[in-house]
């Protein structure tokens, strides 16, 4: 019986994470060689799920999720050795690269947000956030009342808490494709 060929749009995805799959493993596994191996498993596995794989799903959680499986899987078979991470420290790891990536994303989508900031809001932004200005030395400078430079700053922190929010699902899409 023949099997139904691979997507080509499921083809693309895996294929553009390949390094940030593999950099994800070898967080898990300490030995380089090992790490390639469950890269090929969790591969491998990935491709025969591909039909169970939903398109408006995000494609890179689905394929890390698989992968820490499968890392616990290698480390299962290993367990008595001294060299491998604990099953409860597998899962810290995977969770705090988990948050690494969310922290990313968070990353660039204020990037994004704060280039679309009014000119003034970008000005004063710049001096709280990248220069650490007091309010009283951003009033000095701007020229500006204080109680208006704190309004300001409150607007400004509220477009971006809601301009990142907004702009995340769309960076994670264009990760996946």
């Amino acid at each position: 019986m023949e099997e139904d060929p691979i997507p080509f749009d499921f083809s693309r995805k895996l294929t553009a994470l390949q390094r940030p799959l593999y950099a994800y493993i070898l967080t898990l596994l300490p030995n380089r060689t090992e790490a390639e191996d469950v890269l090929q498993e969790t591969n491998l596995i990935l491709c025969r799920k591909a039909k169970e794989y939903d398109p408006d799903g995000h494609f890179q959680g689905w394929a890390f999720n698989i992968a820490r499986y499968q890392v616990m899987g290698h480390m299962s078979k290993f367990k008595r050795s001294k060299l491998y991470f604990s099953p409860d420290l597998i899962e810290n790891l995977a969770e705090e690269s988990a948050d690494i990536i969310q922290m990313d994303l968070s990353r660039k989508a204020l990037q994004i947000c704060y280039e679309l900031l009014p000119k003034h809001m970008k000005a004063m932004a710049q001096l709280r956030f990248r220069e650490d200005k007091s309010l009283s030395e951003i009033s000095e400078a701007l020229k500006r009342p204080m109680g208006s430079v704190s309004a300001t700053l409150h607007r400004i922190r509220i477009n971006l808490i809601a301009c990142v929010k907004e702009k995340i699902p769309s960076i994670e899409a264009e990760m996946d494709s």
